[in-house]
């Protein structure tokens, strides 16, 4: 619309969730200083929809292939959250991740007896299952330990849209 001022989402003031089970039940746990977050997309293949008596190829979507997510962070062994993740790796845990943007501060909350997720209305979010994939730690020489933690989506991706 002419005069509608466009104002993008910045990053600033993301964070990213995941939901741990311990002995004590559920809990939403903040993942430590993540740098980046990518992959959140979900290719479809096509499927051929061609008949012998069309003039071009005709093609439908097929259903998306999420793929993994890659979280880049300098990985913090005192860290709960960067334990946590270890955890979940070597026991091959899926659980709900939760990706919140920057359009509002509420976190989601998790009932600690059923582990369903509760997102705020004041602010997006991005949810999907997923179990870790690989944790690999880069060490060079003057730098932090670093790590692109890769997290396998396990179907659809839901998006809580801010009121």
């Amino acid at each position: 619309m002419k005069g509608e001022r466009v104002i993008s989402l910045k990053t600033k003031g993301s964070e990213l969730y995941f939901v741990f089970q311990n002995s004590n039940g559920y809990s939403m746990v903040k993942l430590g200083c993540p740098k980046g977050i990518q992959g959140l997309g979900g290719a479809k293949p096509q499927i051929d929809e061609t008949c012998l008596d069309s003039l071009e190829m005709e093609f439908g979507p097929g259903m998306p292939n999420p793929g993994a997510v890659t979280v880049d962070l300098d990985f913090d062994p005192s860290k709960v959250s960067h334990q946590d993740l270890i955890y979940m790796d070597v026991n091959d845990i899926t659980t709900t991740w939760v990706v919140c943007l920057s359009d509002g501060t509420a976190p989601p909350t998790v009932n600690s007896g059923t582990g369903v997720v509760t997102y705020p209305s004041t602010r997006t979010y991005i949810s999907y299952r997923g179990y870790i994939a690989d944790v690999p730690l880069d060490l060079a020489i003057n730098a932090n330990v670093k790590s692109s933690v890769s997290v396998q989506r396990s179907g659809a991706k839901t998006f809580h849209f801010k009121a």
